[in-house]
């Protein structure tokens, strides 16, 4: 571990100076120091001073505060924190399908309002379905057979004009759109909270629906519609929802003009969508939630909010589907703990990947062993002066 090969370089540095009997003193109180940050502060009296404030150092915190103020900011630190917890818990179940969406988006937005209700927000949305179930019931008859184009209209006719649900095209990158919560009170959002809501709501409706990535937004598409449907026009039925523009209804040639226009191709070019999607017919969740958290780290990102950017990678850490991404996430983690100077967990997790040769890693490598040896030389030379023994 790079802590512990520095603190015997350091020691071995100053062994011509110190008798036997000390130098095994100063190692024993050096191995009750670990993991410990920059000058002697651990990670977890990082966390506890950025909850007692910016600036504030731990040990004058000690000093100053009651230990009811203390608890009060690790309980603030268990806070934040608590929405990853309960994420890694959900998403640890072993069949992906018993993973709950509705409940990851909560956790997630827990980072930005630990005390969100998930309960609270599932009621919410009984109740928005509830309104399109009425206008359903009013426009196509409460029992009977109906037409999958025809209620897909419906909902989302509910959707725009009963519910006012509609794309945040004003402040896209503003991180609420992103939570499931502020989503619901502010009715608008970003694509991929807003597709959550509406599949969300039409599964309330007896309709099945399944998110459709395609470039730069996503789509949602009906798959099931239960028994009060005619089967053999959903069979043919190639249609997608803009749950991010009023729940338009397109027809997959309709998305290819618009990708074919967006791509700047000559005119007569056209681009062709891969049919193979239409075979879906499940959430693939771990990817849903990577997106959405994708989107939340691009934003910190432009932002330099380091914390932030910090947690939503230790959510990304959880959820990731995809192997190709577990090298680049966590070298992006590992940099991320070095910018919030948590020396420790930085140096553990660069060091996870085994000799990637990268020059970055490395160079952030050899800073923070240079940084733990001098906080092991400050440790040292601290309870030297609080033994009252010195150097001859």
């Amino acid at each position: 571990m790079p802590g512990t090969t520095t603190r015997a370089c350091a020691t071995h540095a100053r062994g011509g100076f110190e008798t036997k009997t000390r130098g095994r003193r100063r190692a024993s109180r050096r191995e009750r120091a670990v993991p410990r940050s920059f000058f002697g502060r651990s990670d977890a009296e990082q966390w506890l001073g950025d909850a007692l404030g910016d600036g504030d150092d731990t040990r004058n915190a000690s000093e100053t505060s009651s230990s009811s103020s203390i608890d009060a900011a690790f309980a603030s630190v268990a806070k934040k924190r608590r929405g990853l917890a309960l994420f890694e818990a959900e998403l640890a179940k072993e069949d992906e399908e018993d993973v709950d969406l509705l409940k990851c988006a909560c956790y997630v937005s827990m980072h930005q309002n630990p005390d969100l209700d998930c309960e609270q927000v599932r009621r919410d949305i009984d109740e928005m379905a509830t309104v399109v179930k009425k206008r359903l019931d009013d426009e196509l008859g409460p029992e009977g057979e109906r037409f999958p184009l025809r209620t897909i209209k419906t909902l989302s006719r509910a959707w725009a004009h009963d519910l006012g649900f509609t794309g945040n095209v004003e402040d896209y990158y503003d991180v609420e759109n992103s939570c499931i919560d502020r989503v619901l009170a502010r009715r608008t959002g970003i694509p991929i909270t807003l597709c959550l809501t509406y599949m969300e709501i039409a599964k309330r409706c007896g309709i099945t629906m399944v998110d459709v990535g395609i470039p730069g937004h996503l789509l949602c598409r009906p798959v099931d519609f239960g028994s009060n449907c005619a089967v053999d026009e959903l069979e043919e039925m190639e249609i997608l929802v803009d749950a991010f523009n009023q729940g338009d209804i397109m027809f997959i040639e309709e998305v290819e003009d618009i990708l074919a226009r967006n791509s700047g191709l000559a005119e007569g070019q056209k681009v062709q969508i891969d049919r193979s999607f239409l075979r879906e017919t499940k959430i693939r969740k771990r990817a849903f939630l990577t997106r959405m958290l994708t989107n939340l780290r691009a934003i910190y990102d432009v932002r330099g909010d380091d914390k932030s950017t910090l947690l939503i990678l230790e959510y990304m850490m959880v959820c990731n589907p995809y192997e190709s991404l577990r090298v680049p996430l966590t070298k992006a983690l590992g940099l991320s703990y070095f910018k919030n100077q948590r020396w420790v967990d930085a140096s553990e997790t660069l060091v996870s990947l085994g000799g990637s040769g990268d020059v970055e890693v490395d160079a952030v490598l050899q800073s923070v062993e240079r940084i733990l040896a001098l906080e092991s030389d400050a440790i040292g030379k601290g309870e030297d002066d609080d033994d009252g023994s010195i150097d001859t």
